[in-house]
């Protein structure tokens, strides 16, 4: 400071000189002008919202959605929740490197360090994605807020490194049930464990009606409709808060018909980690014992693949094998795009060239050879 002071003196001094004999008072004069817009300076910068307060508005749902069809709405708790999760490696790295990070300090160079702090921290791919793209999502709105000091309107920050950030997204080796290991896990016999068998039940509607665990485990009366004779599931999803109307299959129906003394006609919900827990013993019991479904670990047998999110893979990867319209799926799972959808359904090689026999013989060959 005493250097850049030397100098500022040196130039009001040349300035002066250049009107006439400088003088103490025109030579403070400049002193003063300098003195005061540093003092701006800093008061802008203590007035400034810090990036870990900009965090916290993400966390507490003040932040709306601001773009699509959704524009102004409430995000989804599950959202809120991993800007929580984000917020708590933030503060982890802050406390791990002793530094306070501010909107100049998410750079790229501050990217490289942070990923590999998490990647040592243990985590996977993509969830080092999810954080990275919950801090360019931060960054991108910081680029859009100001403050108000004085009357006048200035920005969090015109920081913009953070549109170079890379976000991973690998697709996660999992598993679906064919209708028919579907069938065979409702049909096998649990009445003697009627905790088993409710989870079974509500699992096996999560496979006829796709919708995700948080949904088809809080269907409500009202949720349930008849339109021309038929029943409906007709259901706001939680994550997205899409419409989705779903038709009750004979299996739904006879689900329907076991609790019918409940007030949703289902069995009751439990925590995710129980019926992920149970859903397992489960399957084991009705023996889903084949080894080599789970690419990535293939000595574990199905059961042990198997949890709350299998049941909504299996309806989209059924209907799509089995030649349902993919427009038409992915207006009830949610996708936006058919790469999305096609990445998210788990289609081996060998049911591609099974779907491709099955169009050879239904191909009239005899009129091209």
């Amino acid at each position: 400071l005493l250097n850049t002071i030397a100098q500022v003196t040196i130039d009001a001094y040349h300035v002066e000189a250049a009107n006439g004999t400088p003088t103490p008072v025109g030579i403070k004069k400049h002193l003063d002008a300098f003195m005061n817009q540093n003092q701006q300076a800093e008061n802008i910068e203590a007035s400034r919202p810090t990036f870990m307060q900009l965090v916290d508005r993400f966390v507490m749902g003040e932040m709306k959605i601001m773009n699509g069809k959704q524009r102004g709405k409430d995000k989804a708790p599950n959202t809120l929740k991993s800007y929580g999760t984000t917020k708590m490696h933030l503060e982890k790295y802050q406390k791990a490197f002793r530094v306070s990070l501010d909107f100049n300090s998410i750079t790229l160079d501050w990217y490289m360090k942070f990923t590999t702090y998490l990647k040592n921290e243990g985590l996977g791919e993509n969830s080092i994605g999810k954080q990275v793209k919950n801090v360019k999502a931060f960054m991108q709105m910081a680029n859009k807020l100001t403050f108000e000091m004085d009357g006048k309107k200035y920005q969090y920050t015109t920081n913009k490194e953070y549109q170079e950030f890379g976000v991973t997204n690998t697709p996660a080796d999992a598993v679906y049930l064919s209708e028919t290991e579907i069938m065979s896990l409702y049909n096998f016999n649990l009445s003697g464990n009627k905790r088993l068998e409710a989870v079974r039940d509500l699992f096996v509607f999560g496979c006829m009606v796709g919708l995700r665990y948080s949904d088809y485990s809080s269907i409500r009366p009202e949720n349930i409709v008849s339109m021309e004779g038929e029943l409906f599931i007709r259901t706001f999803t939680k994550k997205t808060g899409e419409l989705v109307v779903i038709p009750c299959n004979p299996v739904v129906l006879d689900i329907f018909n076991r609790y019918e003394k409940n007030p949703n006609k289902l069995p009751r919900k439990i925590s995710d980690q129980k019926f992920n827990e149970y859903i397992k013993e489960a399957a084991k019991l009705a023996g889903l014992t084949a080894k080599g479904r789970l690419l990535t670990k293939p000595g574990l047998e199905l059961w042990e693949c198997i949890s709350s999110h299998t049941a909504r893979r299996s309806f989209a990867t059924n209907y799509f094998l089995s030649g349902f319209p993919t427009i038409d799926l992915m207006k009830i799972t949610g996708h936006k795009s058919e790469e999305s959808f096609l990445r998210y359904i788990r289609i081996t090689k060998e049911e591609t060239a099974k779907r491709m026999a099955e169009h050879n013989r239904r191909k009239n060959w005899a009129v091209l050879i």
